[in-house]
């Protein structure tokens, strides 16, 4: 199926806007008449007949729709954001994909980009979404200093991802069912302050195997590690 997103459907707004619209008609040669799907990325999903359109805007009407259930965890992954703007877009695709809730960027001492455009990153979760065929599009948060971060944090299961050797495997401590966050540095690791903060506020320091990675790998590899906790 052809999925479109419209973050106002729940609200009674039964149009596309211009950017959906052009890639509805002119890349994907829906006509008036077609069915298609729709979600608003929160949970709904409709399915719907083209009954009008122009150069802007792609009107439809609602045959049926389906509310999904929310999943009975959430991941957030709190990461540092790299250097290189297409990294950081493709870990943002990608961990969308695999189905991350939640993504707030962090801005460390080591961090590398203290600034984000983070409408660019927004589009990266809406072409996921589709691509997956969604019903929830991941929240994205914007760059917010570690401290700060780290003193809102819910009292839930989260996690300090560390280059320290001898630390437990992330993926066994994950615990089922819960609201996990899991915090990964930037190149260079958190320093010696930052971890010691985030052990104060009840984070637990974790590996994610002998190997130095990437910040957007390491980013995929708990996502990978959450997923393989609650599927199999």
């Amino acid at each position: 199926m052809h999925l479109f997103y419209q973050p106002n459907l729940h609200l009674g707004t039964h149009s596309l806007n211009e950017e959906e619209t052009r890639h509805c008609l002119r890349v994907l040669r829906h006509q008036i008449g077609d069915q298609v799907h729709v979600t608003n990325g929160k949970g709904m999903i409709a399915k719907v007949l083209i009954t009008s359109v122009n150069c802007k805007e792609c009107y439809f009407e609602i045959i049926s729709n389906e509310k999904s259930d929310k999943k009975s965890f959430h991941q957030h992954l709190a990461i540092a954001p790299t250097k290189q703007t297409e990294r950081m877009e493709w870990f943002v695709e990608k961990a969308c994909e695999l189905g991350v809730d939640e993504i707030s960027f962090i801005k460390t001492k080591n961090t590398e980009r203290t600034k984000l455009k983070l409408d660019r990153l927004e589009k990266k979760t809406i072409s996921a979404l589709k691509q997956s065929k969604g019903s929830f599009k991941t929240i994205l948060n914007p760059l917010i200093n570690f401290d700060t971060f780290i003193q809102n944090t819910r009292k839930n299961p989260r996690y300090i991802a560390s280059v320290q050797p001898e630390l437990p495997h992330l993926i066994t401590c994950l615990t089922p069912e819960s609201h996990q966050i899991i915090l990964i540095g930037p190149e260079g690791d958190f320093t010696s302050h930052e971890f010691g903060k985030a052990l104060e506020k009840g984070y637990k320091p974790i590996s994610l195997g002998e190997k130095i990675l990437r910040t957007e790998t390491a980013g995929i590899m708990s996502a990978m590690a959450v997923n393989l906790i609650h599927h199999y």
